[in-house]
């Protein structure tokens, strides 16, 4: 038993139900961070939960997420549906809708570059054959891990049949990204604190030689604590103190900064800046317009995500031999039905 188990929050409290809505803690994080200095804090490993509240971040997954989800998944032998489509494909028998499996699929496909479901089968054939895949579910991430070659899930060694990984072409936002979300992190904090202080450097030149060391510090604090109250654009400064501004604000700094955070999200991601809300620089001979824009998001950016979990899908272990799975993307290139795409249940 290990220290975390003491606390009720080890592997094997984890909860059974496959679902995003089990409750998780933070208990673990905080008994860390509470121990270490804060260049020791910046060092720690960056989580989903620090990564999804940086903006472009959570810009960037929303989107992906949302739209990945919203495709219906079809088999097809050849280029017309099978004529029994699988049912875990268009529904499930768990609390969690195909909607949410796959959105949390593309969730952990973004921050750790894996995702996994765990599928129940009907009974084999006289042959011996594994039987069809009659539901899937979306396994969360943390539940599961890989040990001796096996996948294992709280605690338990899964069959290969029972199983599917999805090996996305991508190490995780979490690992490659690290550098680009501290720095997003570091401007947030930079841009916070200078709207609550405008002027960059203050100091306080003291021109009584009198005042003790502890009453200088008495000051600065108070200083600083009025400057961040609001109306602390105000202040009076005491006799023998003379008050210096050093420094220069420049606002664009910000803007720049910020939105460069959003081009480089966006590049680790293969989503373009301007899906983000941000922008790029480009010549003034360059034209390019939303429906543009829009068009090679799908055509280049969304297939490095969603060729992944077709060709999956489509392996023998899923699919019988000469069936293949692909999203429909009908909607894309005709006119949208006002209640979407058809699905069975």
């Amino acid at each position: 038993m290990g220290i975390l188990d003491r606390f009720g929050i080890g592997r094997a409290a984890k909860l059974r139900i496959n679902s995003p809505y089990s409750a998780g803690t933070t208990l673990p994080q905080m008994i860390v961070t509470d121990l270490l200095s804060e260049d020791q804090r910046a060092q720690l490993p960056m989580t989903r939960d620090i990564a999804i509240e940086i903006p472009a971040v959570s810009k960037a997954r929303n989107l992906l997420t949302s739209v990945i989800a919203g495709f219906p998944l079809r088999a097809l032998s050849g280029d017309t549906l099978t004529k029994e489509q699988p049912p875990f494909l268009y529904r499930s028998d768990s609390i969690v809708s195909p909607y949410e499996r796959m959105l949390w699929t593309v969730d952990d496909a973004i921050f750790y570059g894996v995702a996994l479901w765990k599928v129940t089968r009907g009974q084999r054939s006289a042959e011996g054959a594994r039987g069809p895949i009659l539901d899937a579910e979306w396994v969360p991430f943390g539940t599961w891990w890989i040990e001796d070659g096996r996948i294992v899930i709280d605690g338990e060694p899964a069959r290969k049949d029972d199983v599917i990984l999805f090996n996305f072409p991508f190490e995780g936002l979490l690992g490659v990204g690290r550098t680009t979300l501290s720095g997003a992190r570091a401007i947030e904090a930079a841009w916070v604190d200078r709207a609550s202080n405008p002027v960059p450097v203050l100091e306080m030149h003291l021109l009584d030689d009198t005042m003790t060391q502890k009453e200088v510090d008495e000051w600065e604090k108070a200083w600083a604590k009025k400057r961040r109250a609001p109306g602390g654009a105000f202040g009076v400064t005491p006799p023998g103190v003379e008050l210096k501004t050093h420094g220069e604000l420049k606002p664009e700094l910000y803007t720049e900064g910020r939105n460069s955070i959003r081009t480089d999200v966006g590049s680790h991601l293969n989503v373009r800046a301007s899906m983000l809300d941000g922008t790029t620089g480009v010549d003034s001979l360059t034209y390019t317009t939303k429906d543009g824009e829009r068009n090679l998001f799908y055509e280049l950016d969304l297939p490095f995500w969603t060729g992944t979990i077709e060709h999956r899908l489509s392996m023998d272990d899923v699919v019988p031999r000469g069936s293949r799975v692909r999203f429909d993307k009908y909607e894309l290139y005709n006119t949208p039905t006002p209640t979407g795409p058809t699905t069975e249940d």
